[in-house]
């Protein structure tokens, strides 16, 4: 049980590790490691678009983090001793959750979407979330 536990670890950890080698390269192409450098940060931190980007996304992945924190101790401090059918009730619309987010993933790749999903801020201080379907 423990071996596939790792090979899924390397299955999960292994690109992400990739990635962050290759984030290292001193070259033009991301087909070969030509060598460690990190210039290609600072041009990408000199671009005024990708800083406001940068920021956009550290604010709402910080809001987000501490909401999710906040609304996650509150559920499980109420659910703790909750059984039954209200118990049932709120296990199943975490279950319809995942499988639409799944299904939505899903039907992304067998349609070739790839465009990015858009999260805003809008004035009555609520998360909204577009997808660009087209």
């Amino acid at each position: 049980m423990r071996f596939y536990a790792l090979l899924v670890y390397l299955f999960l950890y292994i690109p992400i590790g990739i990635i962050v080698l290759f984030s290292f390269n001193a070259g033009r192409h991301a087909s070969e490691l030509q060598g460690f450098s990190t210039k290609w940060f600072g041009i990408a931190l000199s671009n005024p678009f990708v800083m406001e980007a940068l920021k956009t996304s550290l604010i709402v992945a910080g809001t987000t983090a501490l909401l999710s924190s906040i609304m996650g101790t509150m559920a499980a401090l109420g659910l703790q001793n909750v059984r039954g059918l209200p118990r049932m009730i709120f296990d199943s619309l975490i279950y319809i959750a995942i499988m639409i987010l799944l299904a939505l993933l899903l039907f992304r790749t067998i349609y070739n979407i790839y465009r990015p999903v858009l999260i805003y801020y809008d004035k009555t201080n609520m998360f909204s979330i577009l997808l660009e379907l087209q």
